[in-house]
């Protein structure tokens, strides 16, 4: 008789800030490196993990994430680990724009940006539907054959926004309120169960889009 898993600690940690971040532009997949803010805000929030021991930081293949990652391992006395599904959406030509020219120019996919995210497609860019899927099914397998008790998965405010609804059973609409006013590492108990309907929900929207 198989032996039933044991609930795994996900502990979740938003990417450090680029130069854009800080500026108000829009990241998507743009291979950024942190800032010196960045850098020392991520400095400052792994403080409170330095007593635990977590063996695997799984992170997207960009540099900021990258050295994100690289701090909160050197804290953790863990590996960082390359997960380039773990990336944000790719936003196409709106990479880089400030939102306010985001606004002026794209005003009807501004207004879904900010009230119905995964109603976008950015031009030239991913789906949001398509990019929770595909960030959705890594995390499930992620948690699913971890042999550790607990991962640390670092991600960029939009696929950290979308876990977060889902995680809290909120709206994708919450998406933003879900990254500004939670804290930017956060601890969640996840059971089999859960880790199964996570993967269940990856693939239903995988099929559906």
């Amino acid at each position: 008789m198989a032996t039933k898993r044991k609930p795994i600690l996900l502990t979740l940690i938003r990417c450090g800030e680029t130069t854009w971040d800080s500026e108000g532009r829009l990241h998507g997949r743009s291979d950024l490196p942190l800032s010196i803010d960045g850098r020392s805000s991520v400095t400052a929030d792994v403080a409170a993990l330095s007593s635990r021991r977590i063996a695997m930081v799984c992170h997207p293949s960009d540099d900021a994430a990258t050295e994100t990652a690289q701090i909160v391992a050197g804290a953790v006395a863990g590996k960082a680990k390359v997960v380039a599904d773990l990336a944000d959406p790719a936003l196409g030509v709106l990479e880089g724009m400030s939102t306010q020219e985001f606004a002026d120019r794209f005003p009807k996919r501004y207004k879904q940006w900010q009230d119905d995210p995964l109603s976008l497609t950015a031009p030239e860019g991913e789906e949001l539907v398509e990019a929770r899927a595909r960030v959705f099914g890594v995390i499930g397998r992620l948690a699913r054959r971890s042999r550790a008790d607990e991962i640390a998965i670092v991600l960029h405010p939009v696929a950290l926004g979308l876990l977060r609804c889902w995680l809290a059973d909120r709206p994708a609409s919450d998406l933003w309120s879900m990254v500004r006013t939670r804290p930017r590492i956060e601890r969640y108990l996840l059971a089999a169960e859960l880790i199964a309907a996570l993967e269940e929900a990856a693939t239903t929207e995988a099929q559906a889009s």
